[in-house]
């Protein structure tokens, strides 16, 4: 069981940092005006914590332990305000910081000040310190680091406060999620999120509160309890839907920002024009399929049709309240939907369907699949062939 404690952790760890990778490179809009930005600084603080956790408990390490332990625990005040701010500006849709955020940084502050003396202390010291961990867990809460302040006193703070942010997390999101437009991120992701929070909280009140109080132990501690296979799990399965559910990385989370891509332009095209367009257009989807390769794009059907790009661009948007990546979806899917109906499911795999119909990926389709039908390509095909 060690072995595979240890194999999650690793992974958690790992997790944690390629998220955030992501977050950087995949996000869909300016990242510094989306709540991604406070997830993107919740998964690093988090990918430091269990790293911390991973060197103590599952792989002593004391150089890693002597850097972060001490020098990065100011940093968990910001954690679950990050979850609160992810969590509100997604339900409300207001990314912007108030002056009076400002506030939620005053623990964070007291602490790195109050440890202040302790990070510019030789390293021999802070190995040392490293090393009275290993011996005895206790010094975890009993160290006197600050220069005013116990850790014991920065734990049950930590404690308190991120139970508090908690709370005000769920109150916000129950109170503004919408109720009749389902929507994965909404829906499902930020539940998830919200869980995990709760985990970790419980999981930090019962090592450090229940736990050592009926068993001094040594740091010979390998997570064999319940709370940390379910802790470590509920992480995993959230970490890891980054892959079978990506929308929380790419989805626009500004919504004014799509309107305005939606805006029809300043100037118009008669109702004449507008039908030429949509025939010649239904005429040459019909007829080659142009959308089923992966590289189709806006300016090759322009070019095609001998049509400008502003002109697709207000046909789209006047007719059908959407743009041409949206567009192209829909026939990708319509085409998909047409390759089930006719029972290619029972010959070739959902994923090949996906990649014939136009899709880069398994996990893409699946998704958009999902999102415009409003189940998934198997649970449709199962449909199918039942009726």
């Amino acid at each position: 069981m060690h072995e595979i404690y240890k194999f999650g952790h690793s992974l958690a760890v790992f997790m944690s940092f390629f998220i955030i990778l992501l977050l950087l490179l995949k996000s869909s809009g300016p990242f510094f005006k989306s709540p991604k930005r406070f997830l993107f600084f919740y998964f690093l603080i988090f990918g430091l914590f269990t790293l911390l956790h991973y060197c103590l408990f599952v792989e002593w390490h004391v150089e890693i332990v002597a850097v972060l332990f001490g020098n990065f625990d100011a940093f968990f005040y910001l954690l679950y305000p990050l979850a609160y701010f992810y969590v509100r500006g997604m339900v409300q849709k207001n990314t912007l910081l108030r002056p009076k955020d400002l506030l939620h940084l005053i623990p964070f502050f007291i602490q790195l000040l109050d440890m202040l003396p302790y990070s510019l202390t030789s390293f021999a010291h802070k190995i040392l310190i490293a090393e009275l961990i290993k011996f005895d867990i206790h010094e975890l809460v009993k160290q006197q680091l600050g220069f005013f302040f116990s850790a014991r006193f920065h734990f049950y703070v930590k404690l308190l406060l991120s139970s508090i942010y908690l709370f005000y997390s769920c109150k916000i999101y129950f109170r503004h999620r919408p109720r009749n437009e389902k929507n994965f991120i909404l829906h499902y992701w930020i539940p998830g999120f919200l869980f995990v929070q709760i985990l970790l909280i419980l999981f930090l009140a019962y090592f450090f509160l229940i736990l050592p109080s009926g068993n001094q132990f040594k740091l010979t501690y390998q997570g064999n309890s319940p709370w940390n296979y379910l802790g470590l799990g509920s992480y995993l399965v959230l970490s890891l839907s980054v892959f079978y559910f990506p929308e929380f990385l790419y989805a626009p989370y500004i919504i004014a920002e799509r309107e305005a891509k939606l805006k029809i332009p300043n100037y118009e095209l008669s109702a004449e024009k507008l039908i030429e367009i949509e025939t010649k257009l239904d005429l040459y989807l019909e007829e080659f399929k142009p959308f089923l390769k992966a590289t189709f794009s806006l300016a090759q059907l322009s070019a095609s049709l001998d049509i400008p790009v502003h002109h697709f661009n207000y046909y789209f948007r006047k007719t059908q309240q959407s743009n041409f990546l949206e567009q192209r979806m829909r026939w990708r899917i319509r085409h998909a939907k047409e390759l089930i109906d006719a029972g290619k499911d029972k010959i070739i795999t959902l994923e090949a369907i996906g990649l014939e119909s136009g899709f880069q990926s398994r996990t893409t389709f699946f998704v958009n699949f999902k999102e415009l039908v409003g189940e998934s390509p198997s649970a449709y095909a199962e449909r199918k062939n039942v009726l």
